[in-house]
C-alpha cells in the first residue's frame, strides 16, 4: 500500500511505507506481558478459540492498531477505568505483577466478552480475557 505525501517538487508522490513514518509510530500497540489466565473468571487463548471468541478479539484489536490509542477511547467499546474496581465490584483479584498505579481499561469484544488490561502511553497491556464480564460487575450482577 502506497502512501501519498506532498512535496515541493510534486504534490502527489506515492511513497512506500517506512518504519520511520511518525504517523504510524504513535499507533495503538499491544502487549501480553501481564496476561493472567489463572483466575476463576479469566480465560485462556485456547478457551476463547474453542468458544469462537479469539478470532473476533483479534479482528477487534487489529482495528484499534490502525490509529493512536488515545484517539480510540470512546467510553463505550474502549473505556479507561483509571483504577482497579473495588472488591465489591469485581470477581478478579489484583494481579501481583501489574504495577499498582496502572490505568485500567477494557475493550468490548461482543455481548459480555471483554479484554481487560491497562494502558501505558500508546500500549494496551492485556491482563484478563473476561468472557462473562466479571471484571467490573454490573448493578444487575451485584444487586446494588
Amino acid at each position: 500500500m502506497a502512501i501519498k505525501k506532498a512535496s515541493k517538487a510534486c504534490p502527489l508522490i506515492k511513497l512506500k511505507p517506512s518504519v520511520k513514518d511518525t504517523d504510524r509510530a504513535s499507533n495503538f500497540k499491544l502487549s501480553f506481558q501481564y496476561l493472567d489466565t489463572t483466575q476463576k473468571f479469566g480465560s485462556t487463548f485456547k478457551h476463547w478459540q474453542n468458544v469462537g471468541l479469539l478470532s473476533k478479539a483479534m479482528e477487534t484489536l487489529q482495528g484499534y492498531c490502525c490509529s493512536p490509542l488515545r484517539q480510540s477511547i470512546d467510553g463505550d467499546k474502549f473505556t479507561i477505568y483509571d483504577k482497579y474496581p473495588s472488591k465489591d465490584k469485581t470477581d478478579f483479584l489484583y494481579p501481583q505483577n501489574v504495577p499498582e498505579d496502572a490505568h485500567w481499561a477494557r475493550i468490548h469484544i461482543n455481548n459480555k466478552s471483554v479484554i481487560i488490561g491497562h494502558v501505558v502511553g500508546d500500549t494496551f497491556y492485556v491482563v484478563f480475557l473476561d468472557k462473562t464480564h466479571h471484571f467490573y460487575l454490573t448493578k444487575r450482577q451485584t444487586g446494588k
